[in-house]
């Protein structure tokens, strides 16, 4: 074999996943995609066939020449698991792509909240139903009361948001539907704070279809205002995703305000620390999509230290001997690049405040780990 049919061989060489590790993904994601949470498998026609629209995509590339490629790798770990995510054949195609957006951390970040939703799901009770099936009915509401009953009975979790997110996506005229998304945050602000919470998230979730009025974008602002004014952090689950998107479409000083109490107000960031939790559920979530936010490209500027009061909150959240795990590292690095962010922008004041925390949690892992050292001398 000639040296160039060596190297046209290693070009085109790749590390598939067997039928077992296809199979594994496809079962820990519970057979839906980890990009969009849909259901990869069901009932044919024909009663004695079943169908799949699913597969398993790698999340480092299987050979040198595609996408995200890794070369510290071995084959071993390349065609595992570990590597692997499993997803509905549209975003299989657009991860293999390599579409932008899907960095090794997002894809990641998304195969552990979809697992992680699989394994609380595994834990519901004999009959209990997906509490968000009837949102599939989102793309199809033409009025605001339609859309209120969707959302009304629904809990403010991430599961409720991400079925919203991705339903969103496939309809026909997203800007309607988040137009009348803003009609009922605005009406539902105060006699349903947990619709207005869901909703807000949902246009902050999707600002870049949003298309708001000057009129609707002042209506928004007064509301956050109004909660800042009165101090008041136990709204903070509505304020804050609805002053993102206001951030968003060129309203950041609500935004800016919002985020200076959530760093150095007790009562705000312990507010807002419980609801996050109740949230995703589980602090394995909530420090994934942490890491995909920081990785998305629609966010500029100050909206890329969005997170900071929950990256300090999830740090304190964790033992200090998880200070050698990649995502924790990795969140330490994120608080120290939103503390750059924050002084570029002019919040000098906010940046030595997360300066001084940073440094505060690099002591204590420091001491953690001299004392399990001492221990196990």
């Amino acid at each position: 074999m000639s040296p160039e049919s060596v190297d046209a061989l290693h070009m085109t060489h790749r590390d598939e996943f067997s039928r077992h590790v296809k199979l594994l993904l496809a079962k820990r994601a519970g057979y839906r995609c980890s990009v969009c949470g849909k259901a990869t498998i069901g009932p044919a026609t024909d009663p004695d066939r079943a169908l799949s629209d699913g597969m398993a995509a790698h999340i480092t590339a299987a050979a040198a020449n595609g996408p995200r490629y890794d070369a510290s790798l071995t084959s071993q770990q390349r065609s595992s698991a570990a590597n692997g995510i499993w997803v509905c054949r549209m975003h299989g195609n657009e991860i293999d792509a390599d579409t932008p957006g899907y960095s090794v951390a997002v894809l990641r970040g998304s195969k552990r909240i979809r697992e992680e939703v699989a394994r609380k799901e595994l834990r519901l009770p004999s009959g209990q139903t997906d509490a968000t099936a009837g949102l599939i009915e989102l793309p199809h509401a033409d009025n605001a009361y339609t859309l209120f009953a969707l959302v009304e009975n629904q809990p403010y979790v991430y599961p409720t948001t991400g079925a919203l997110r991705e339903q969103i996506r496939i309809a026909k005229e997203p800007p309607r539907i988040l137009d009348l998304a803003t009609q009922i945050i605005i009406e539902a602000w105060q006699p349903h704070p947990d619709v207005a919470g869901i909703l807000s998230t949902l246009v902050s979730n999707n600002f870049d279809l949003w298309q708001p009025t000057d009129r609707t974008l002042r209506k928004l602002r007064a509301l956050c205002e109004a909660e800042i004014r009165n101090d008041d952090w136990t709204r903070v689950a509505i304020a804050e995703p609805a002053a993102f998107a206001l951030a968003a479409k060129g309203y950041p000083d609500v935004h800016n305000r919002i985020l200076a109490r959530l760093v150095e107000n007790p009562k705000w960031r312990d507010a807002d620390a419980s609801r996050i939790r109740q949230y995703y559920g589980s602090v394995g979530v909530e420090m994934a999509a942490i890491i995909r936010h920081w990785q998305d490209q629609f966010r500029k500027g100050l909206l890329r230290a969005h997170d900071v009061s929950r990256v300090m909150d999830t740090l304190l959240s964790v033992n200090v001997t998880h200070g050698d795990r990649p995502a924790y590292r990795q969140l330490l690095e994120i608080l120290r690049q939103q503390a750059q962010i924050l002084a570029q922008h002019g919040e000098e004041h906010l940046a030595r405040e997360i300066d001084a925390f940073f440094n505060s949690v690099q002591e204590s892992h420091r001491i953690g780990r001299s004392r399990g050292s001492t221990l196990d001398s």
